[in-house]
């Protein structure tokens, strides 16, 4: 399944976003963090609709809640647990401003 989504992304997706970004006047960098996130939450996004106005279920309200703590506990907990340990040093001749930040 992971193969048949590398190889429909690699030889679909990725060229369509180039010719896309090119028409558009992107840069790269720029399509992709947009389209990226879009194509990857679209089926999300279909689910959440299908569930509320389809089965006039809970499940949209269910995907929404669980998507937004998902992105704001899991991501944020993995690029903490990536990242390199940085250590400030402030001086103390900075104005106060500075030291906030």
């Amino acid at each position: 399944m992971f193969l048949a989504v590398s190889i429909v992304c690699d030889d679909y997706f990725l060229p369509s976003l180039e010719i896309i970004s090119e028409c558009l006047g992107l840069s790269q960098d720029v399509a992709g963090a947009t389209f990226m996130a879009a194509g990857s939450s679209a089926p999300e996004l279909v689910t959440a609709f299908l569930g509320v106005f389809v089965t006039k279920g809970d499940i949209g309200v269910s995907t929404i809640l669980g998507s937004a703590i998902y992105n704001l506990l899991g991501i944020s907990a993995a690029c903490g647990l990536f990242s390199s340990v940085v250590c400030i040093n402030f001086d103390s001749s900075a104005p106060k401003s500075q030291k906030v930040i």
